[in-house]
């Protein structure tokens, strides 16, 4: 109980390579240097969030300029090989991945490995079921987790904690929203997965972050931060206030810090660099999730479907690349006898994997309003149901 955590986190203005590798160099001296984290000769896996192939200034995934950063640091601190891989959302080319989120681009003559997470894989023990991961992934020594500080529709929040969901490979990342259909339910599943793939060092990009309906269909939000620790969970913990939150208001946090695997208690957590006042002004718009996590587990899906609480996809965005619909463990989406695809309000469960995936921004949450201001306000005379 008297175990403490600590989090660095110092000013980025902007992506330019010397703004970038400054507070990297800040945060990483507040930690105690990479050599705390890489011994030589240890082959590193840098873990960022590619949830699609969206190009950088869209926010959706890590920026390419931190990670090339980190990739020099850690050849710097005696890294034997440098491997950089993600499990994105959807059915996407992993060179197309790579290529549109500049990850191409920014390690082009760096000794960094590109590694496929959905070619050969393996199976790892999660809970009561195996899950899919990587066949390479028993060689990683090191793991150092790239997240983007993201608003999210379902968990209220996409960071240091849920990056790690991205260590499964393939669509079975889909399927399991349909086993664990409710933010509860899911979240409980994510603190599950977290605490078998925790990773060494999580370094956050929050130079650009995004509010509103992410992790896909929000808004770029300059914050001007990188964030780190050795503790994923107790930086997920200070930027819950960036939410206007309190960490167990977040049944993510809540969950991972009963199993042990971090600090949520800010008297328990040690600010590096800038002063915790300087962080009360920073607010991202929260999400949609606000909501759903009032709703009670047990009448989750027959409330959403009351309220029309679900994805729509706009068609004159749409594309008809199909990937939405691969992805869709419900087989909620079909194409309707114009070829149009259609969201299937009975079978949707609303976990947003379609929003998730599309390219295009073609999948958007439909709430409409006087449904939902009835439903706050009668919630808000309630306090949200414990986790």
């Amino acid at each position: 109980m008297n175990r403490r955590a600590s989090v660095a986190i110092h000013r980025c203005p902007d992506y330019r390579s010397q703004s970038v590798e400054a507070a990297l160099a800040d945060i990483l001296r507040d930690l105690g240097g990479m050599d705390r984290f890489i011994a030589p000769g240890d082959t590193v896996l840098l873990k960022p969030n590619l949830l699609s192939p969206r190009p950088p200034e869209q926010a959706v995934t890590t920026h390419p300029s931190l990670v090339a950063a980190v990739a020099r640091v850690c050849l710097q601190a005696g890294a034997g090989m440098v491997w950089l891989g993600d499990s994105c959302a959807g059915d996407h080319d992993d060179r197309e991945l790579w290529q549109r989120t500049g990850m191409t681009a920014a390690l082009a003559g760096l000794p960094v490995e590109f590694k496929s997470f959905n070619r050969a894989v393996a199976t790892r023990p999660l809970g009561a079921s195996q899950a899919p991961v990587p066949v390479w992934l028993d060689q990683v020594d090191k793991v150092i987790s790239l997240p983007k500080l993201k608003t999210h529709a379902l968990t209220l929040l996409t960071c240091a904690v849920k990056n790690m969901y991205g260590m499964i490979a393939g669509s079975a990342k889909s399927a399991y929203h349909a086993t664990h259909p409710s933010p509860r339910a899911m979240s409980r599943f994510l603190a599950e997965v977290f605490a078998e793939f925790k990773p060494d060092l999580t370094i956050v990009d929050a130079v650009i972050a995004m509010e509103g309906d992410g992790p896909a269909n929000g808004r770029p939000k300059p914050v001007g931060l990188l964030l780190a620790s050795p503790d994923a969970v107790a930086v997920d913990a200070v930027c819950a206030g960036f939410l206007g939150l309190q960490p167990q208001q977040i049944p993510l946090l809540a969950e991972t810090a009963r199993r042990g695997c971090g600090i949520i208690d800010h008297a328990r957590i040690d600010i590096l660099g800038v002063r915790p006042e300087e962080l009360t002004g920073i607010r991202l718009r929260p999400s949609v999730g606000r909501l759903l996590m009032r709703i009670p587990e047990p009448v989750f899906k027959i409330a959403t479907r009351l309220i029309k609480c679900q994805p729509i996809i706009d068609h004159a965005l749409c594309i008809r690349c199909g990937i939405c619909q691969k992805i869709c463990s419900r087989q909620a989406i079909k194409p309707d006898r114009h070829g149009n695809l259609r969201i299937d309000p009975a079978r949707c469960i609303v976990c947003m994997c379609c929003a998730e995936s599309c390219p295009r921004h073609a999948v958007a949450t439909r709430m409409p309003f006087a449904r939902l201001r009835s439903l706050l306000r009668r919630q808000s005379r309630r306090p949200p149901e414990k986790s």
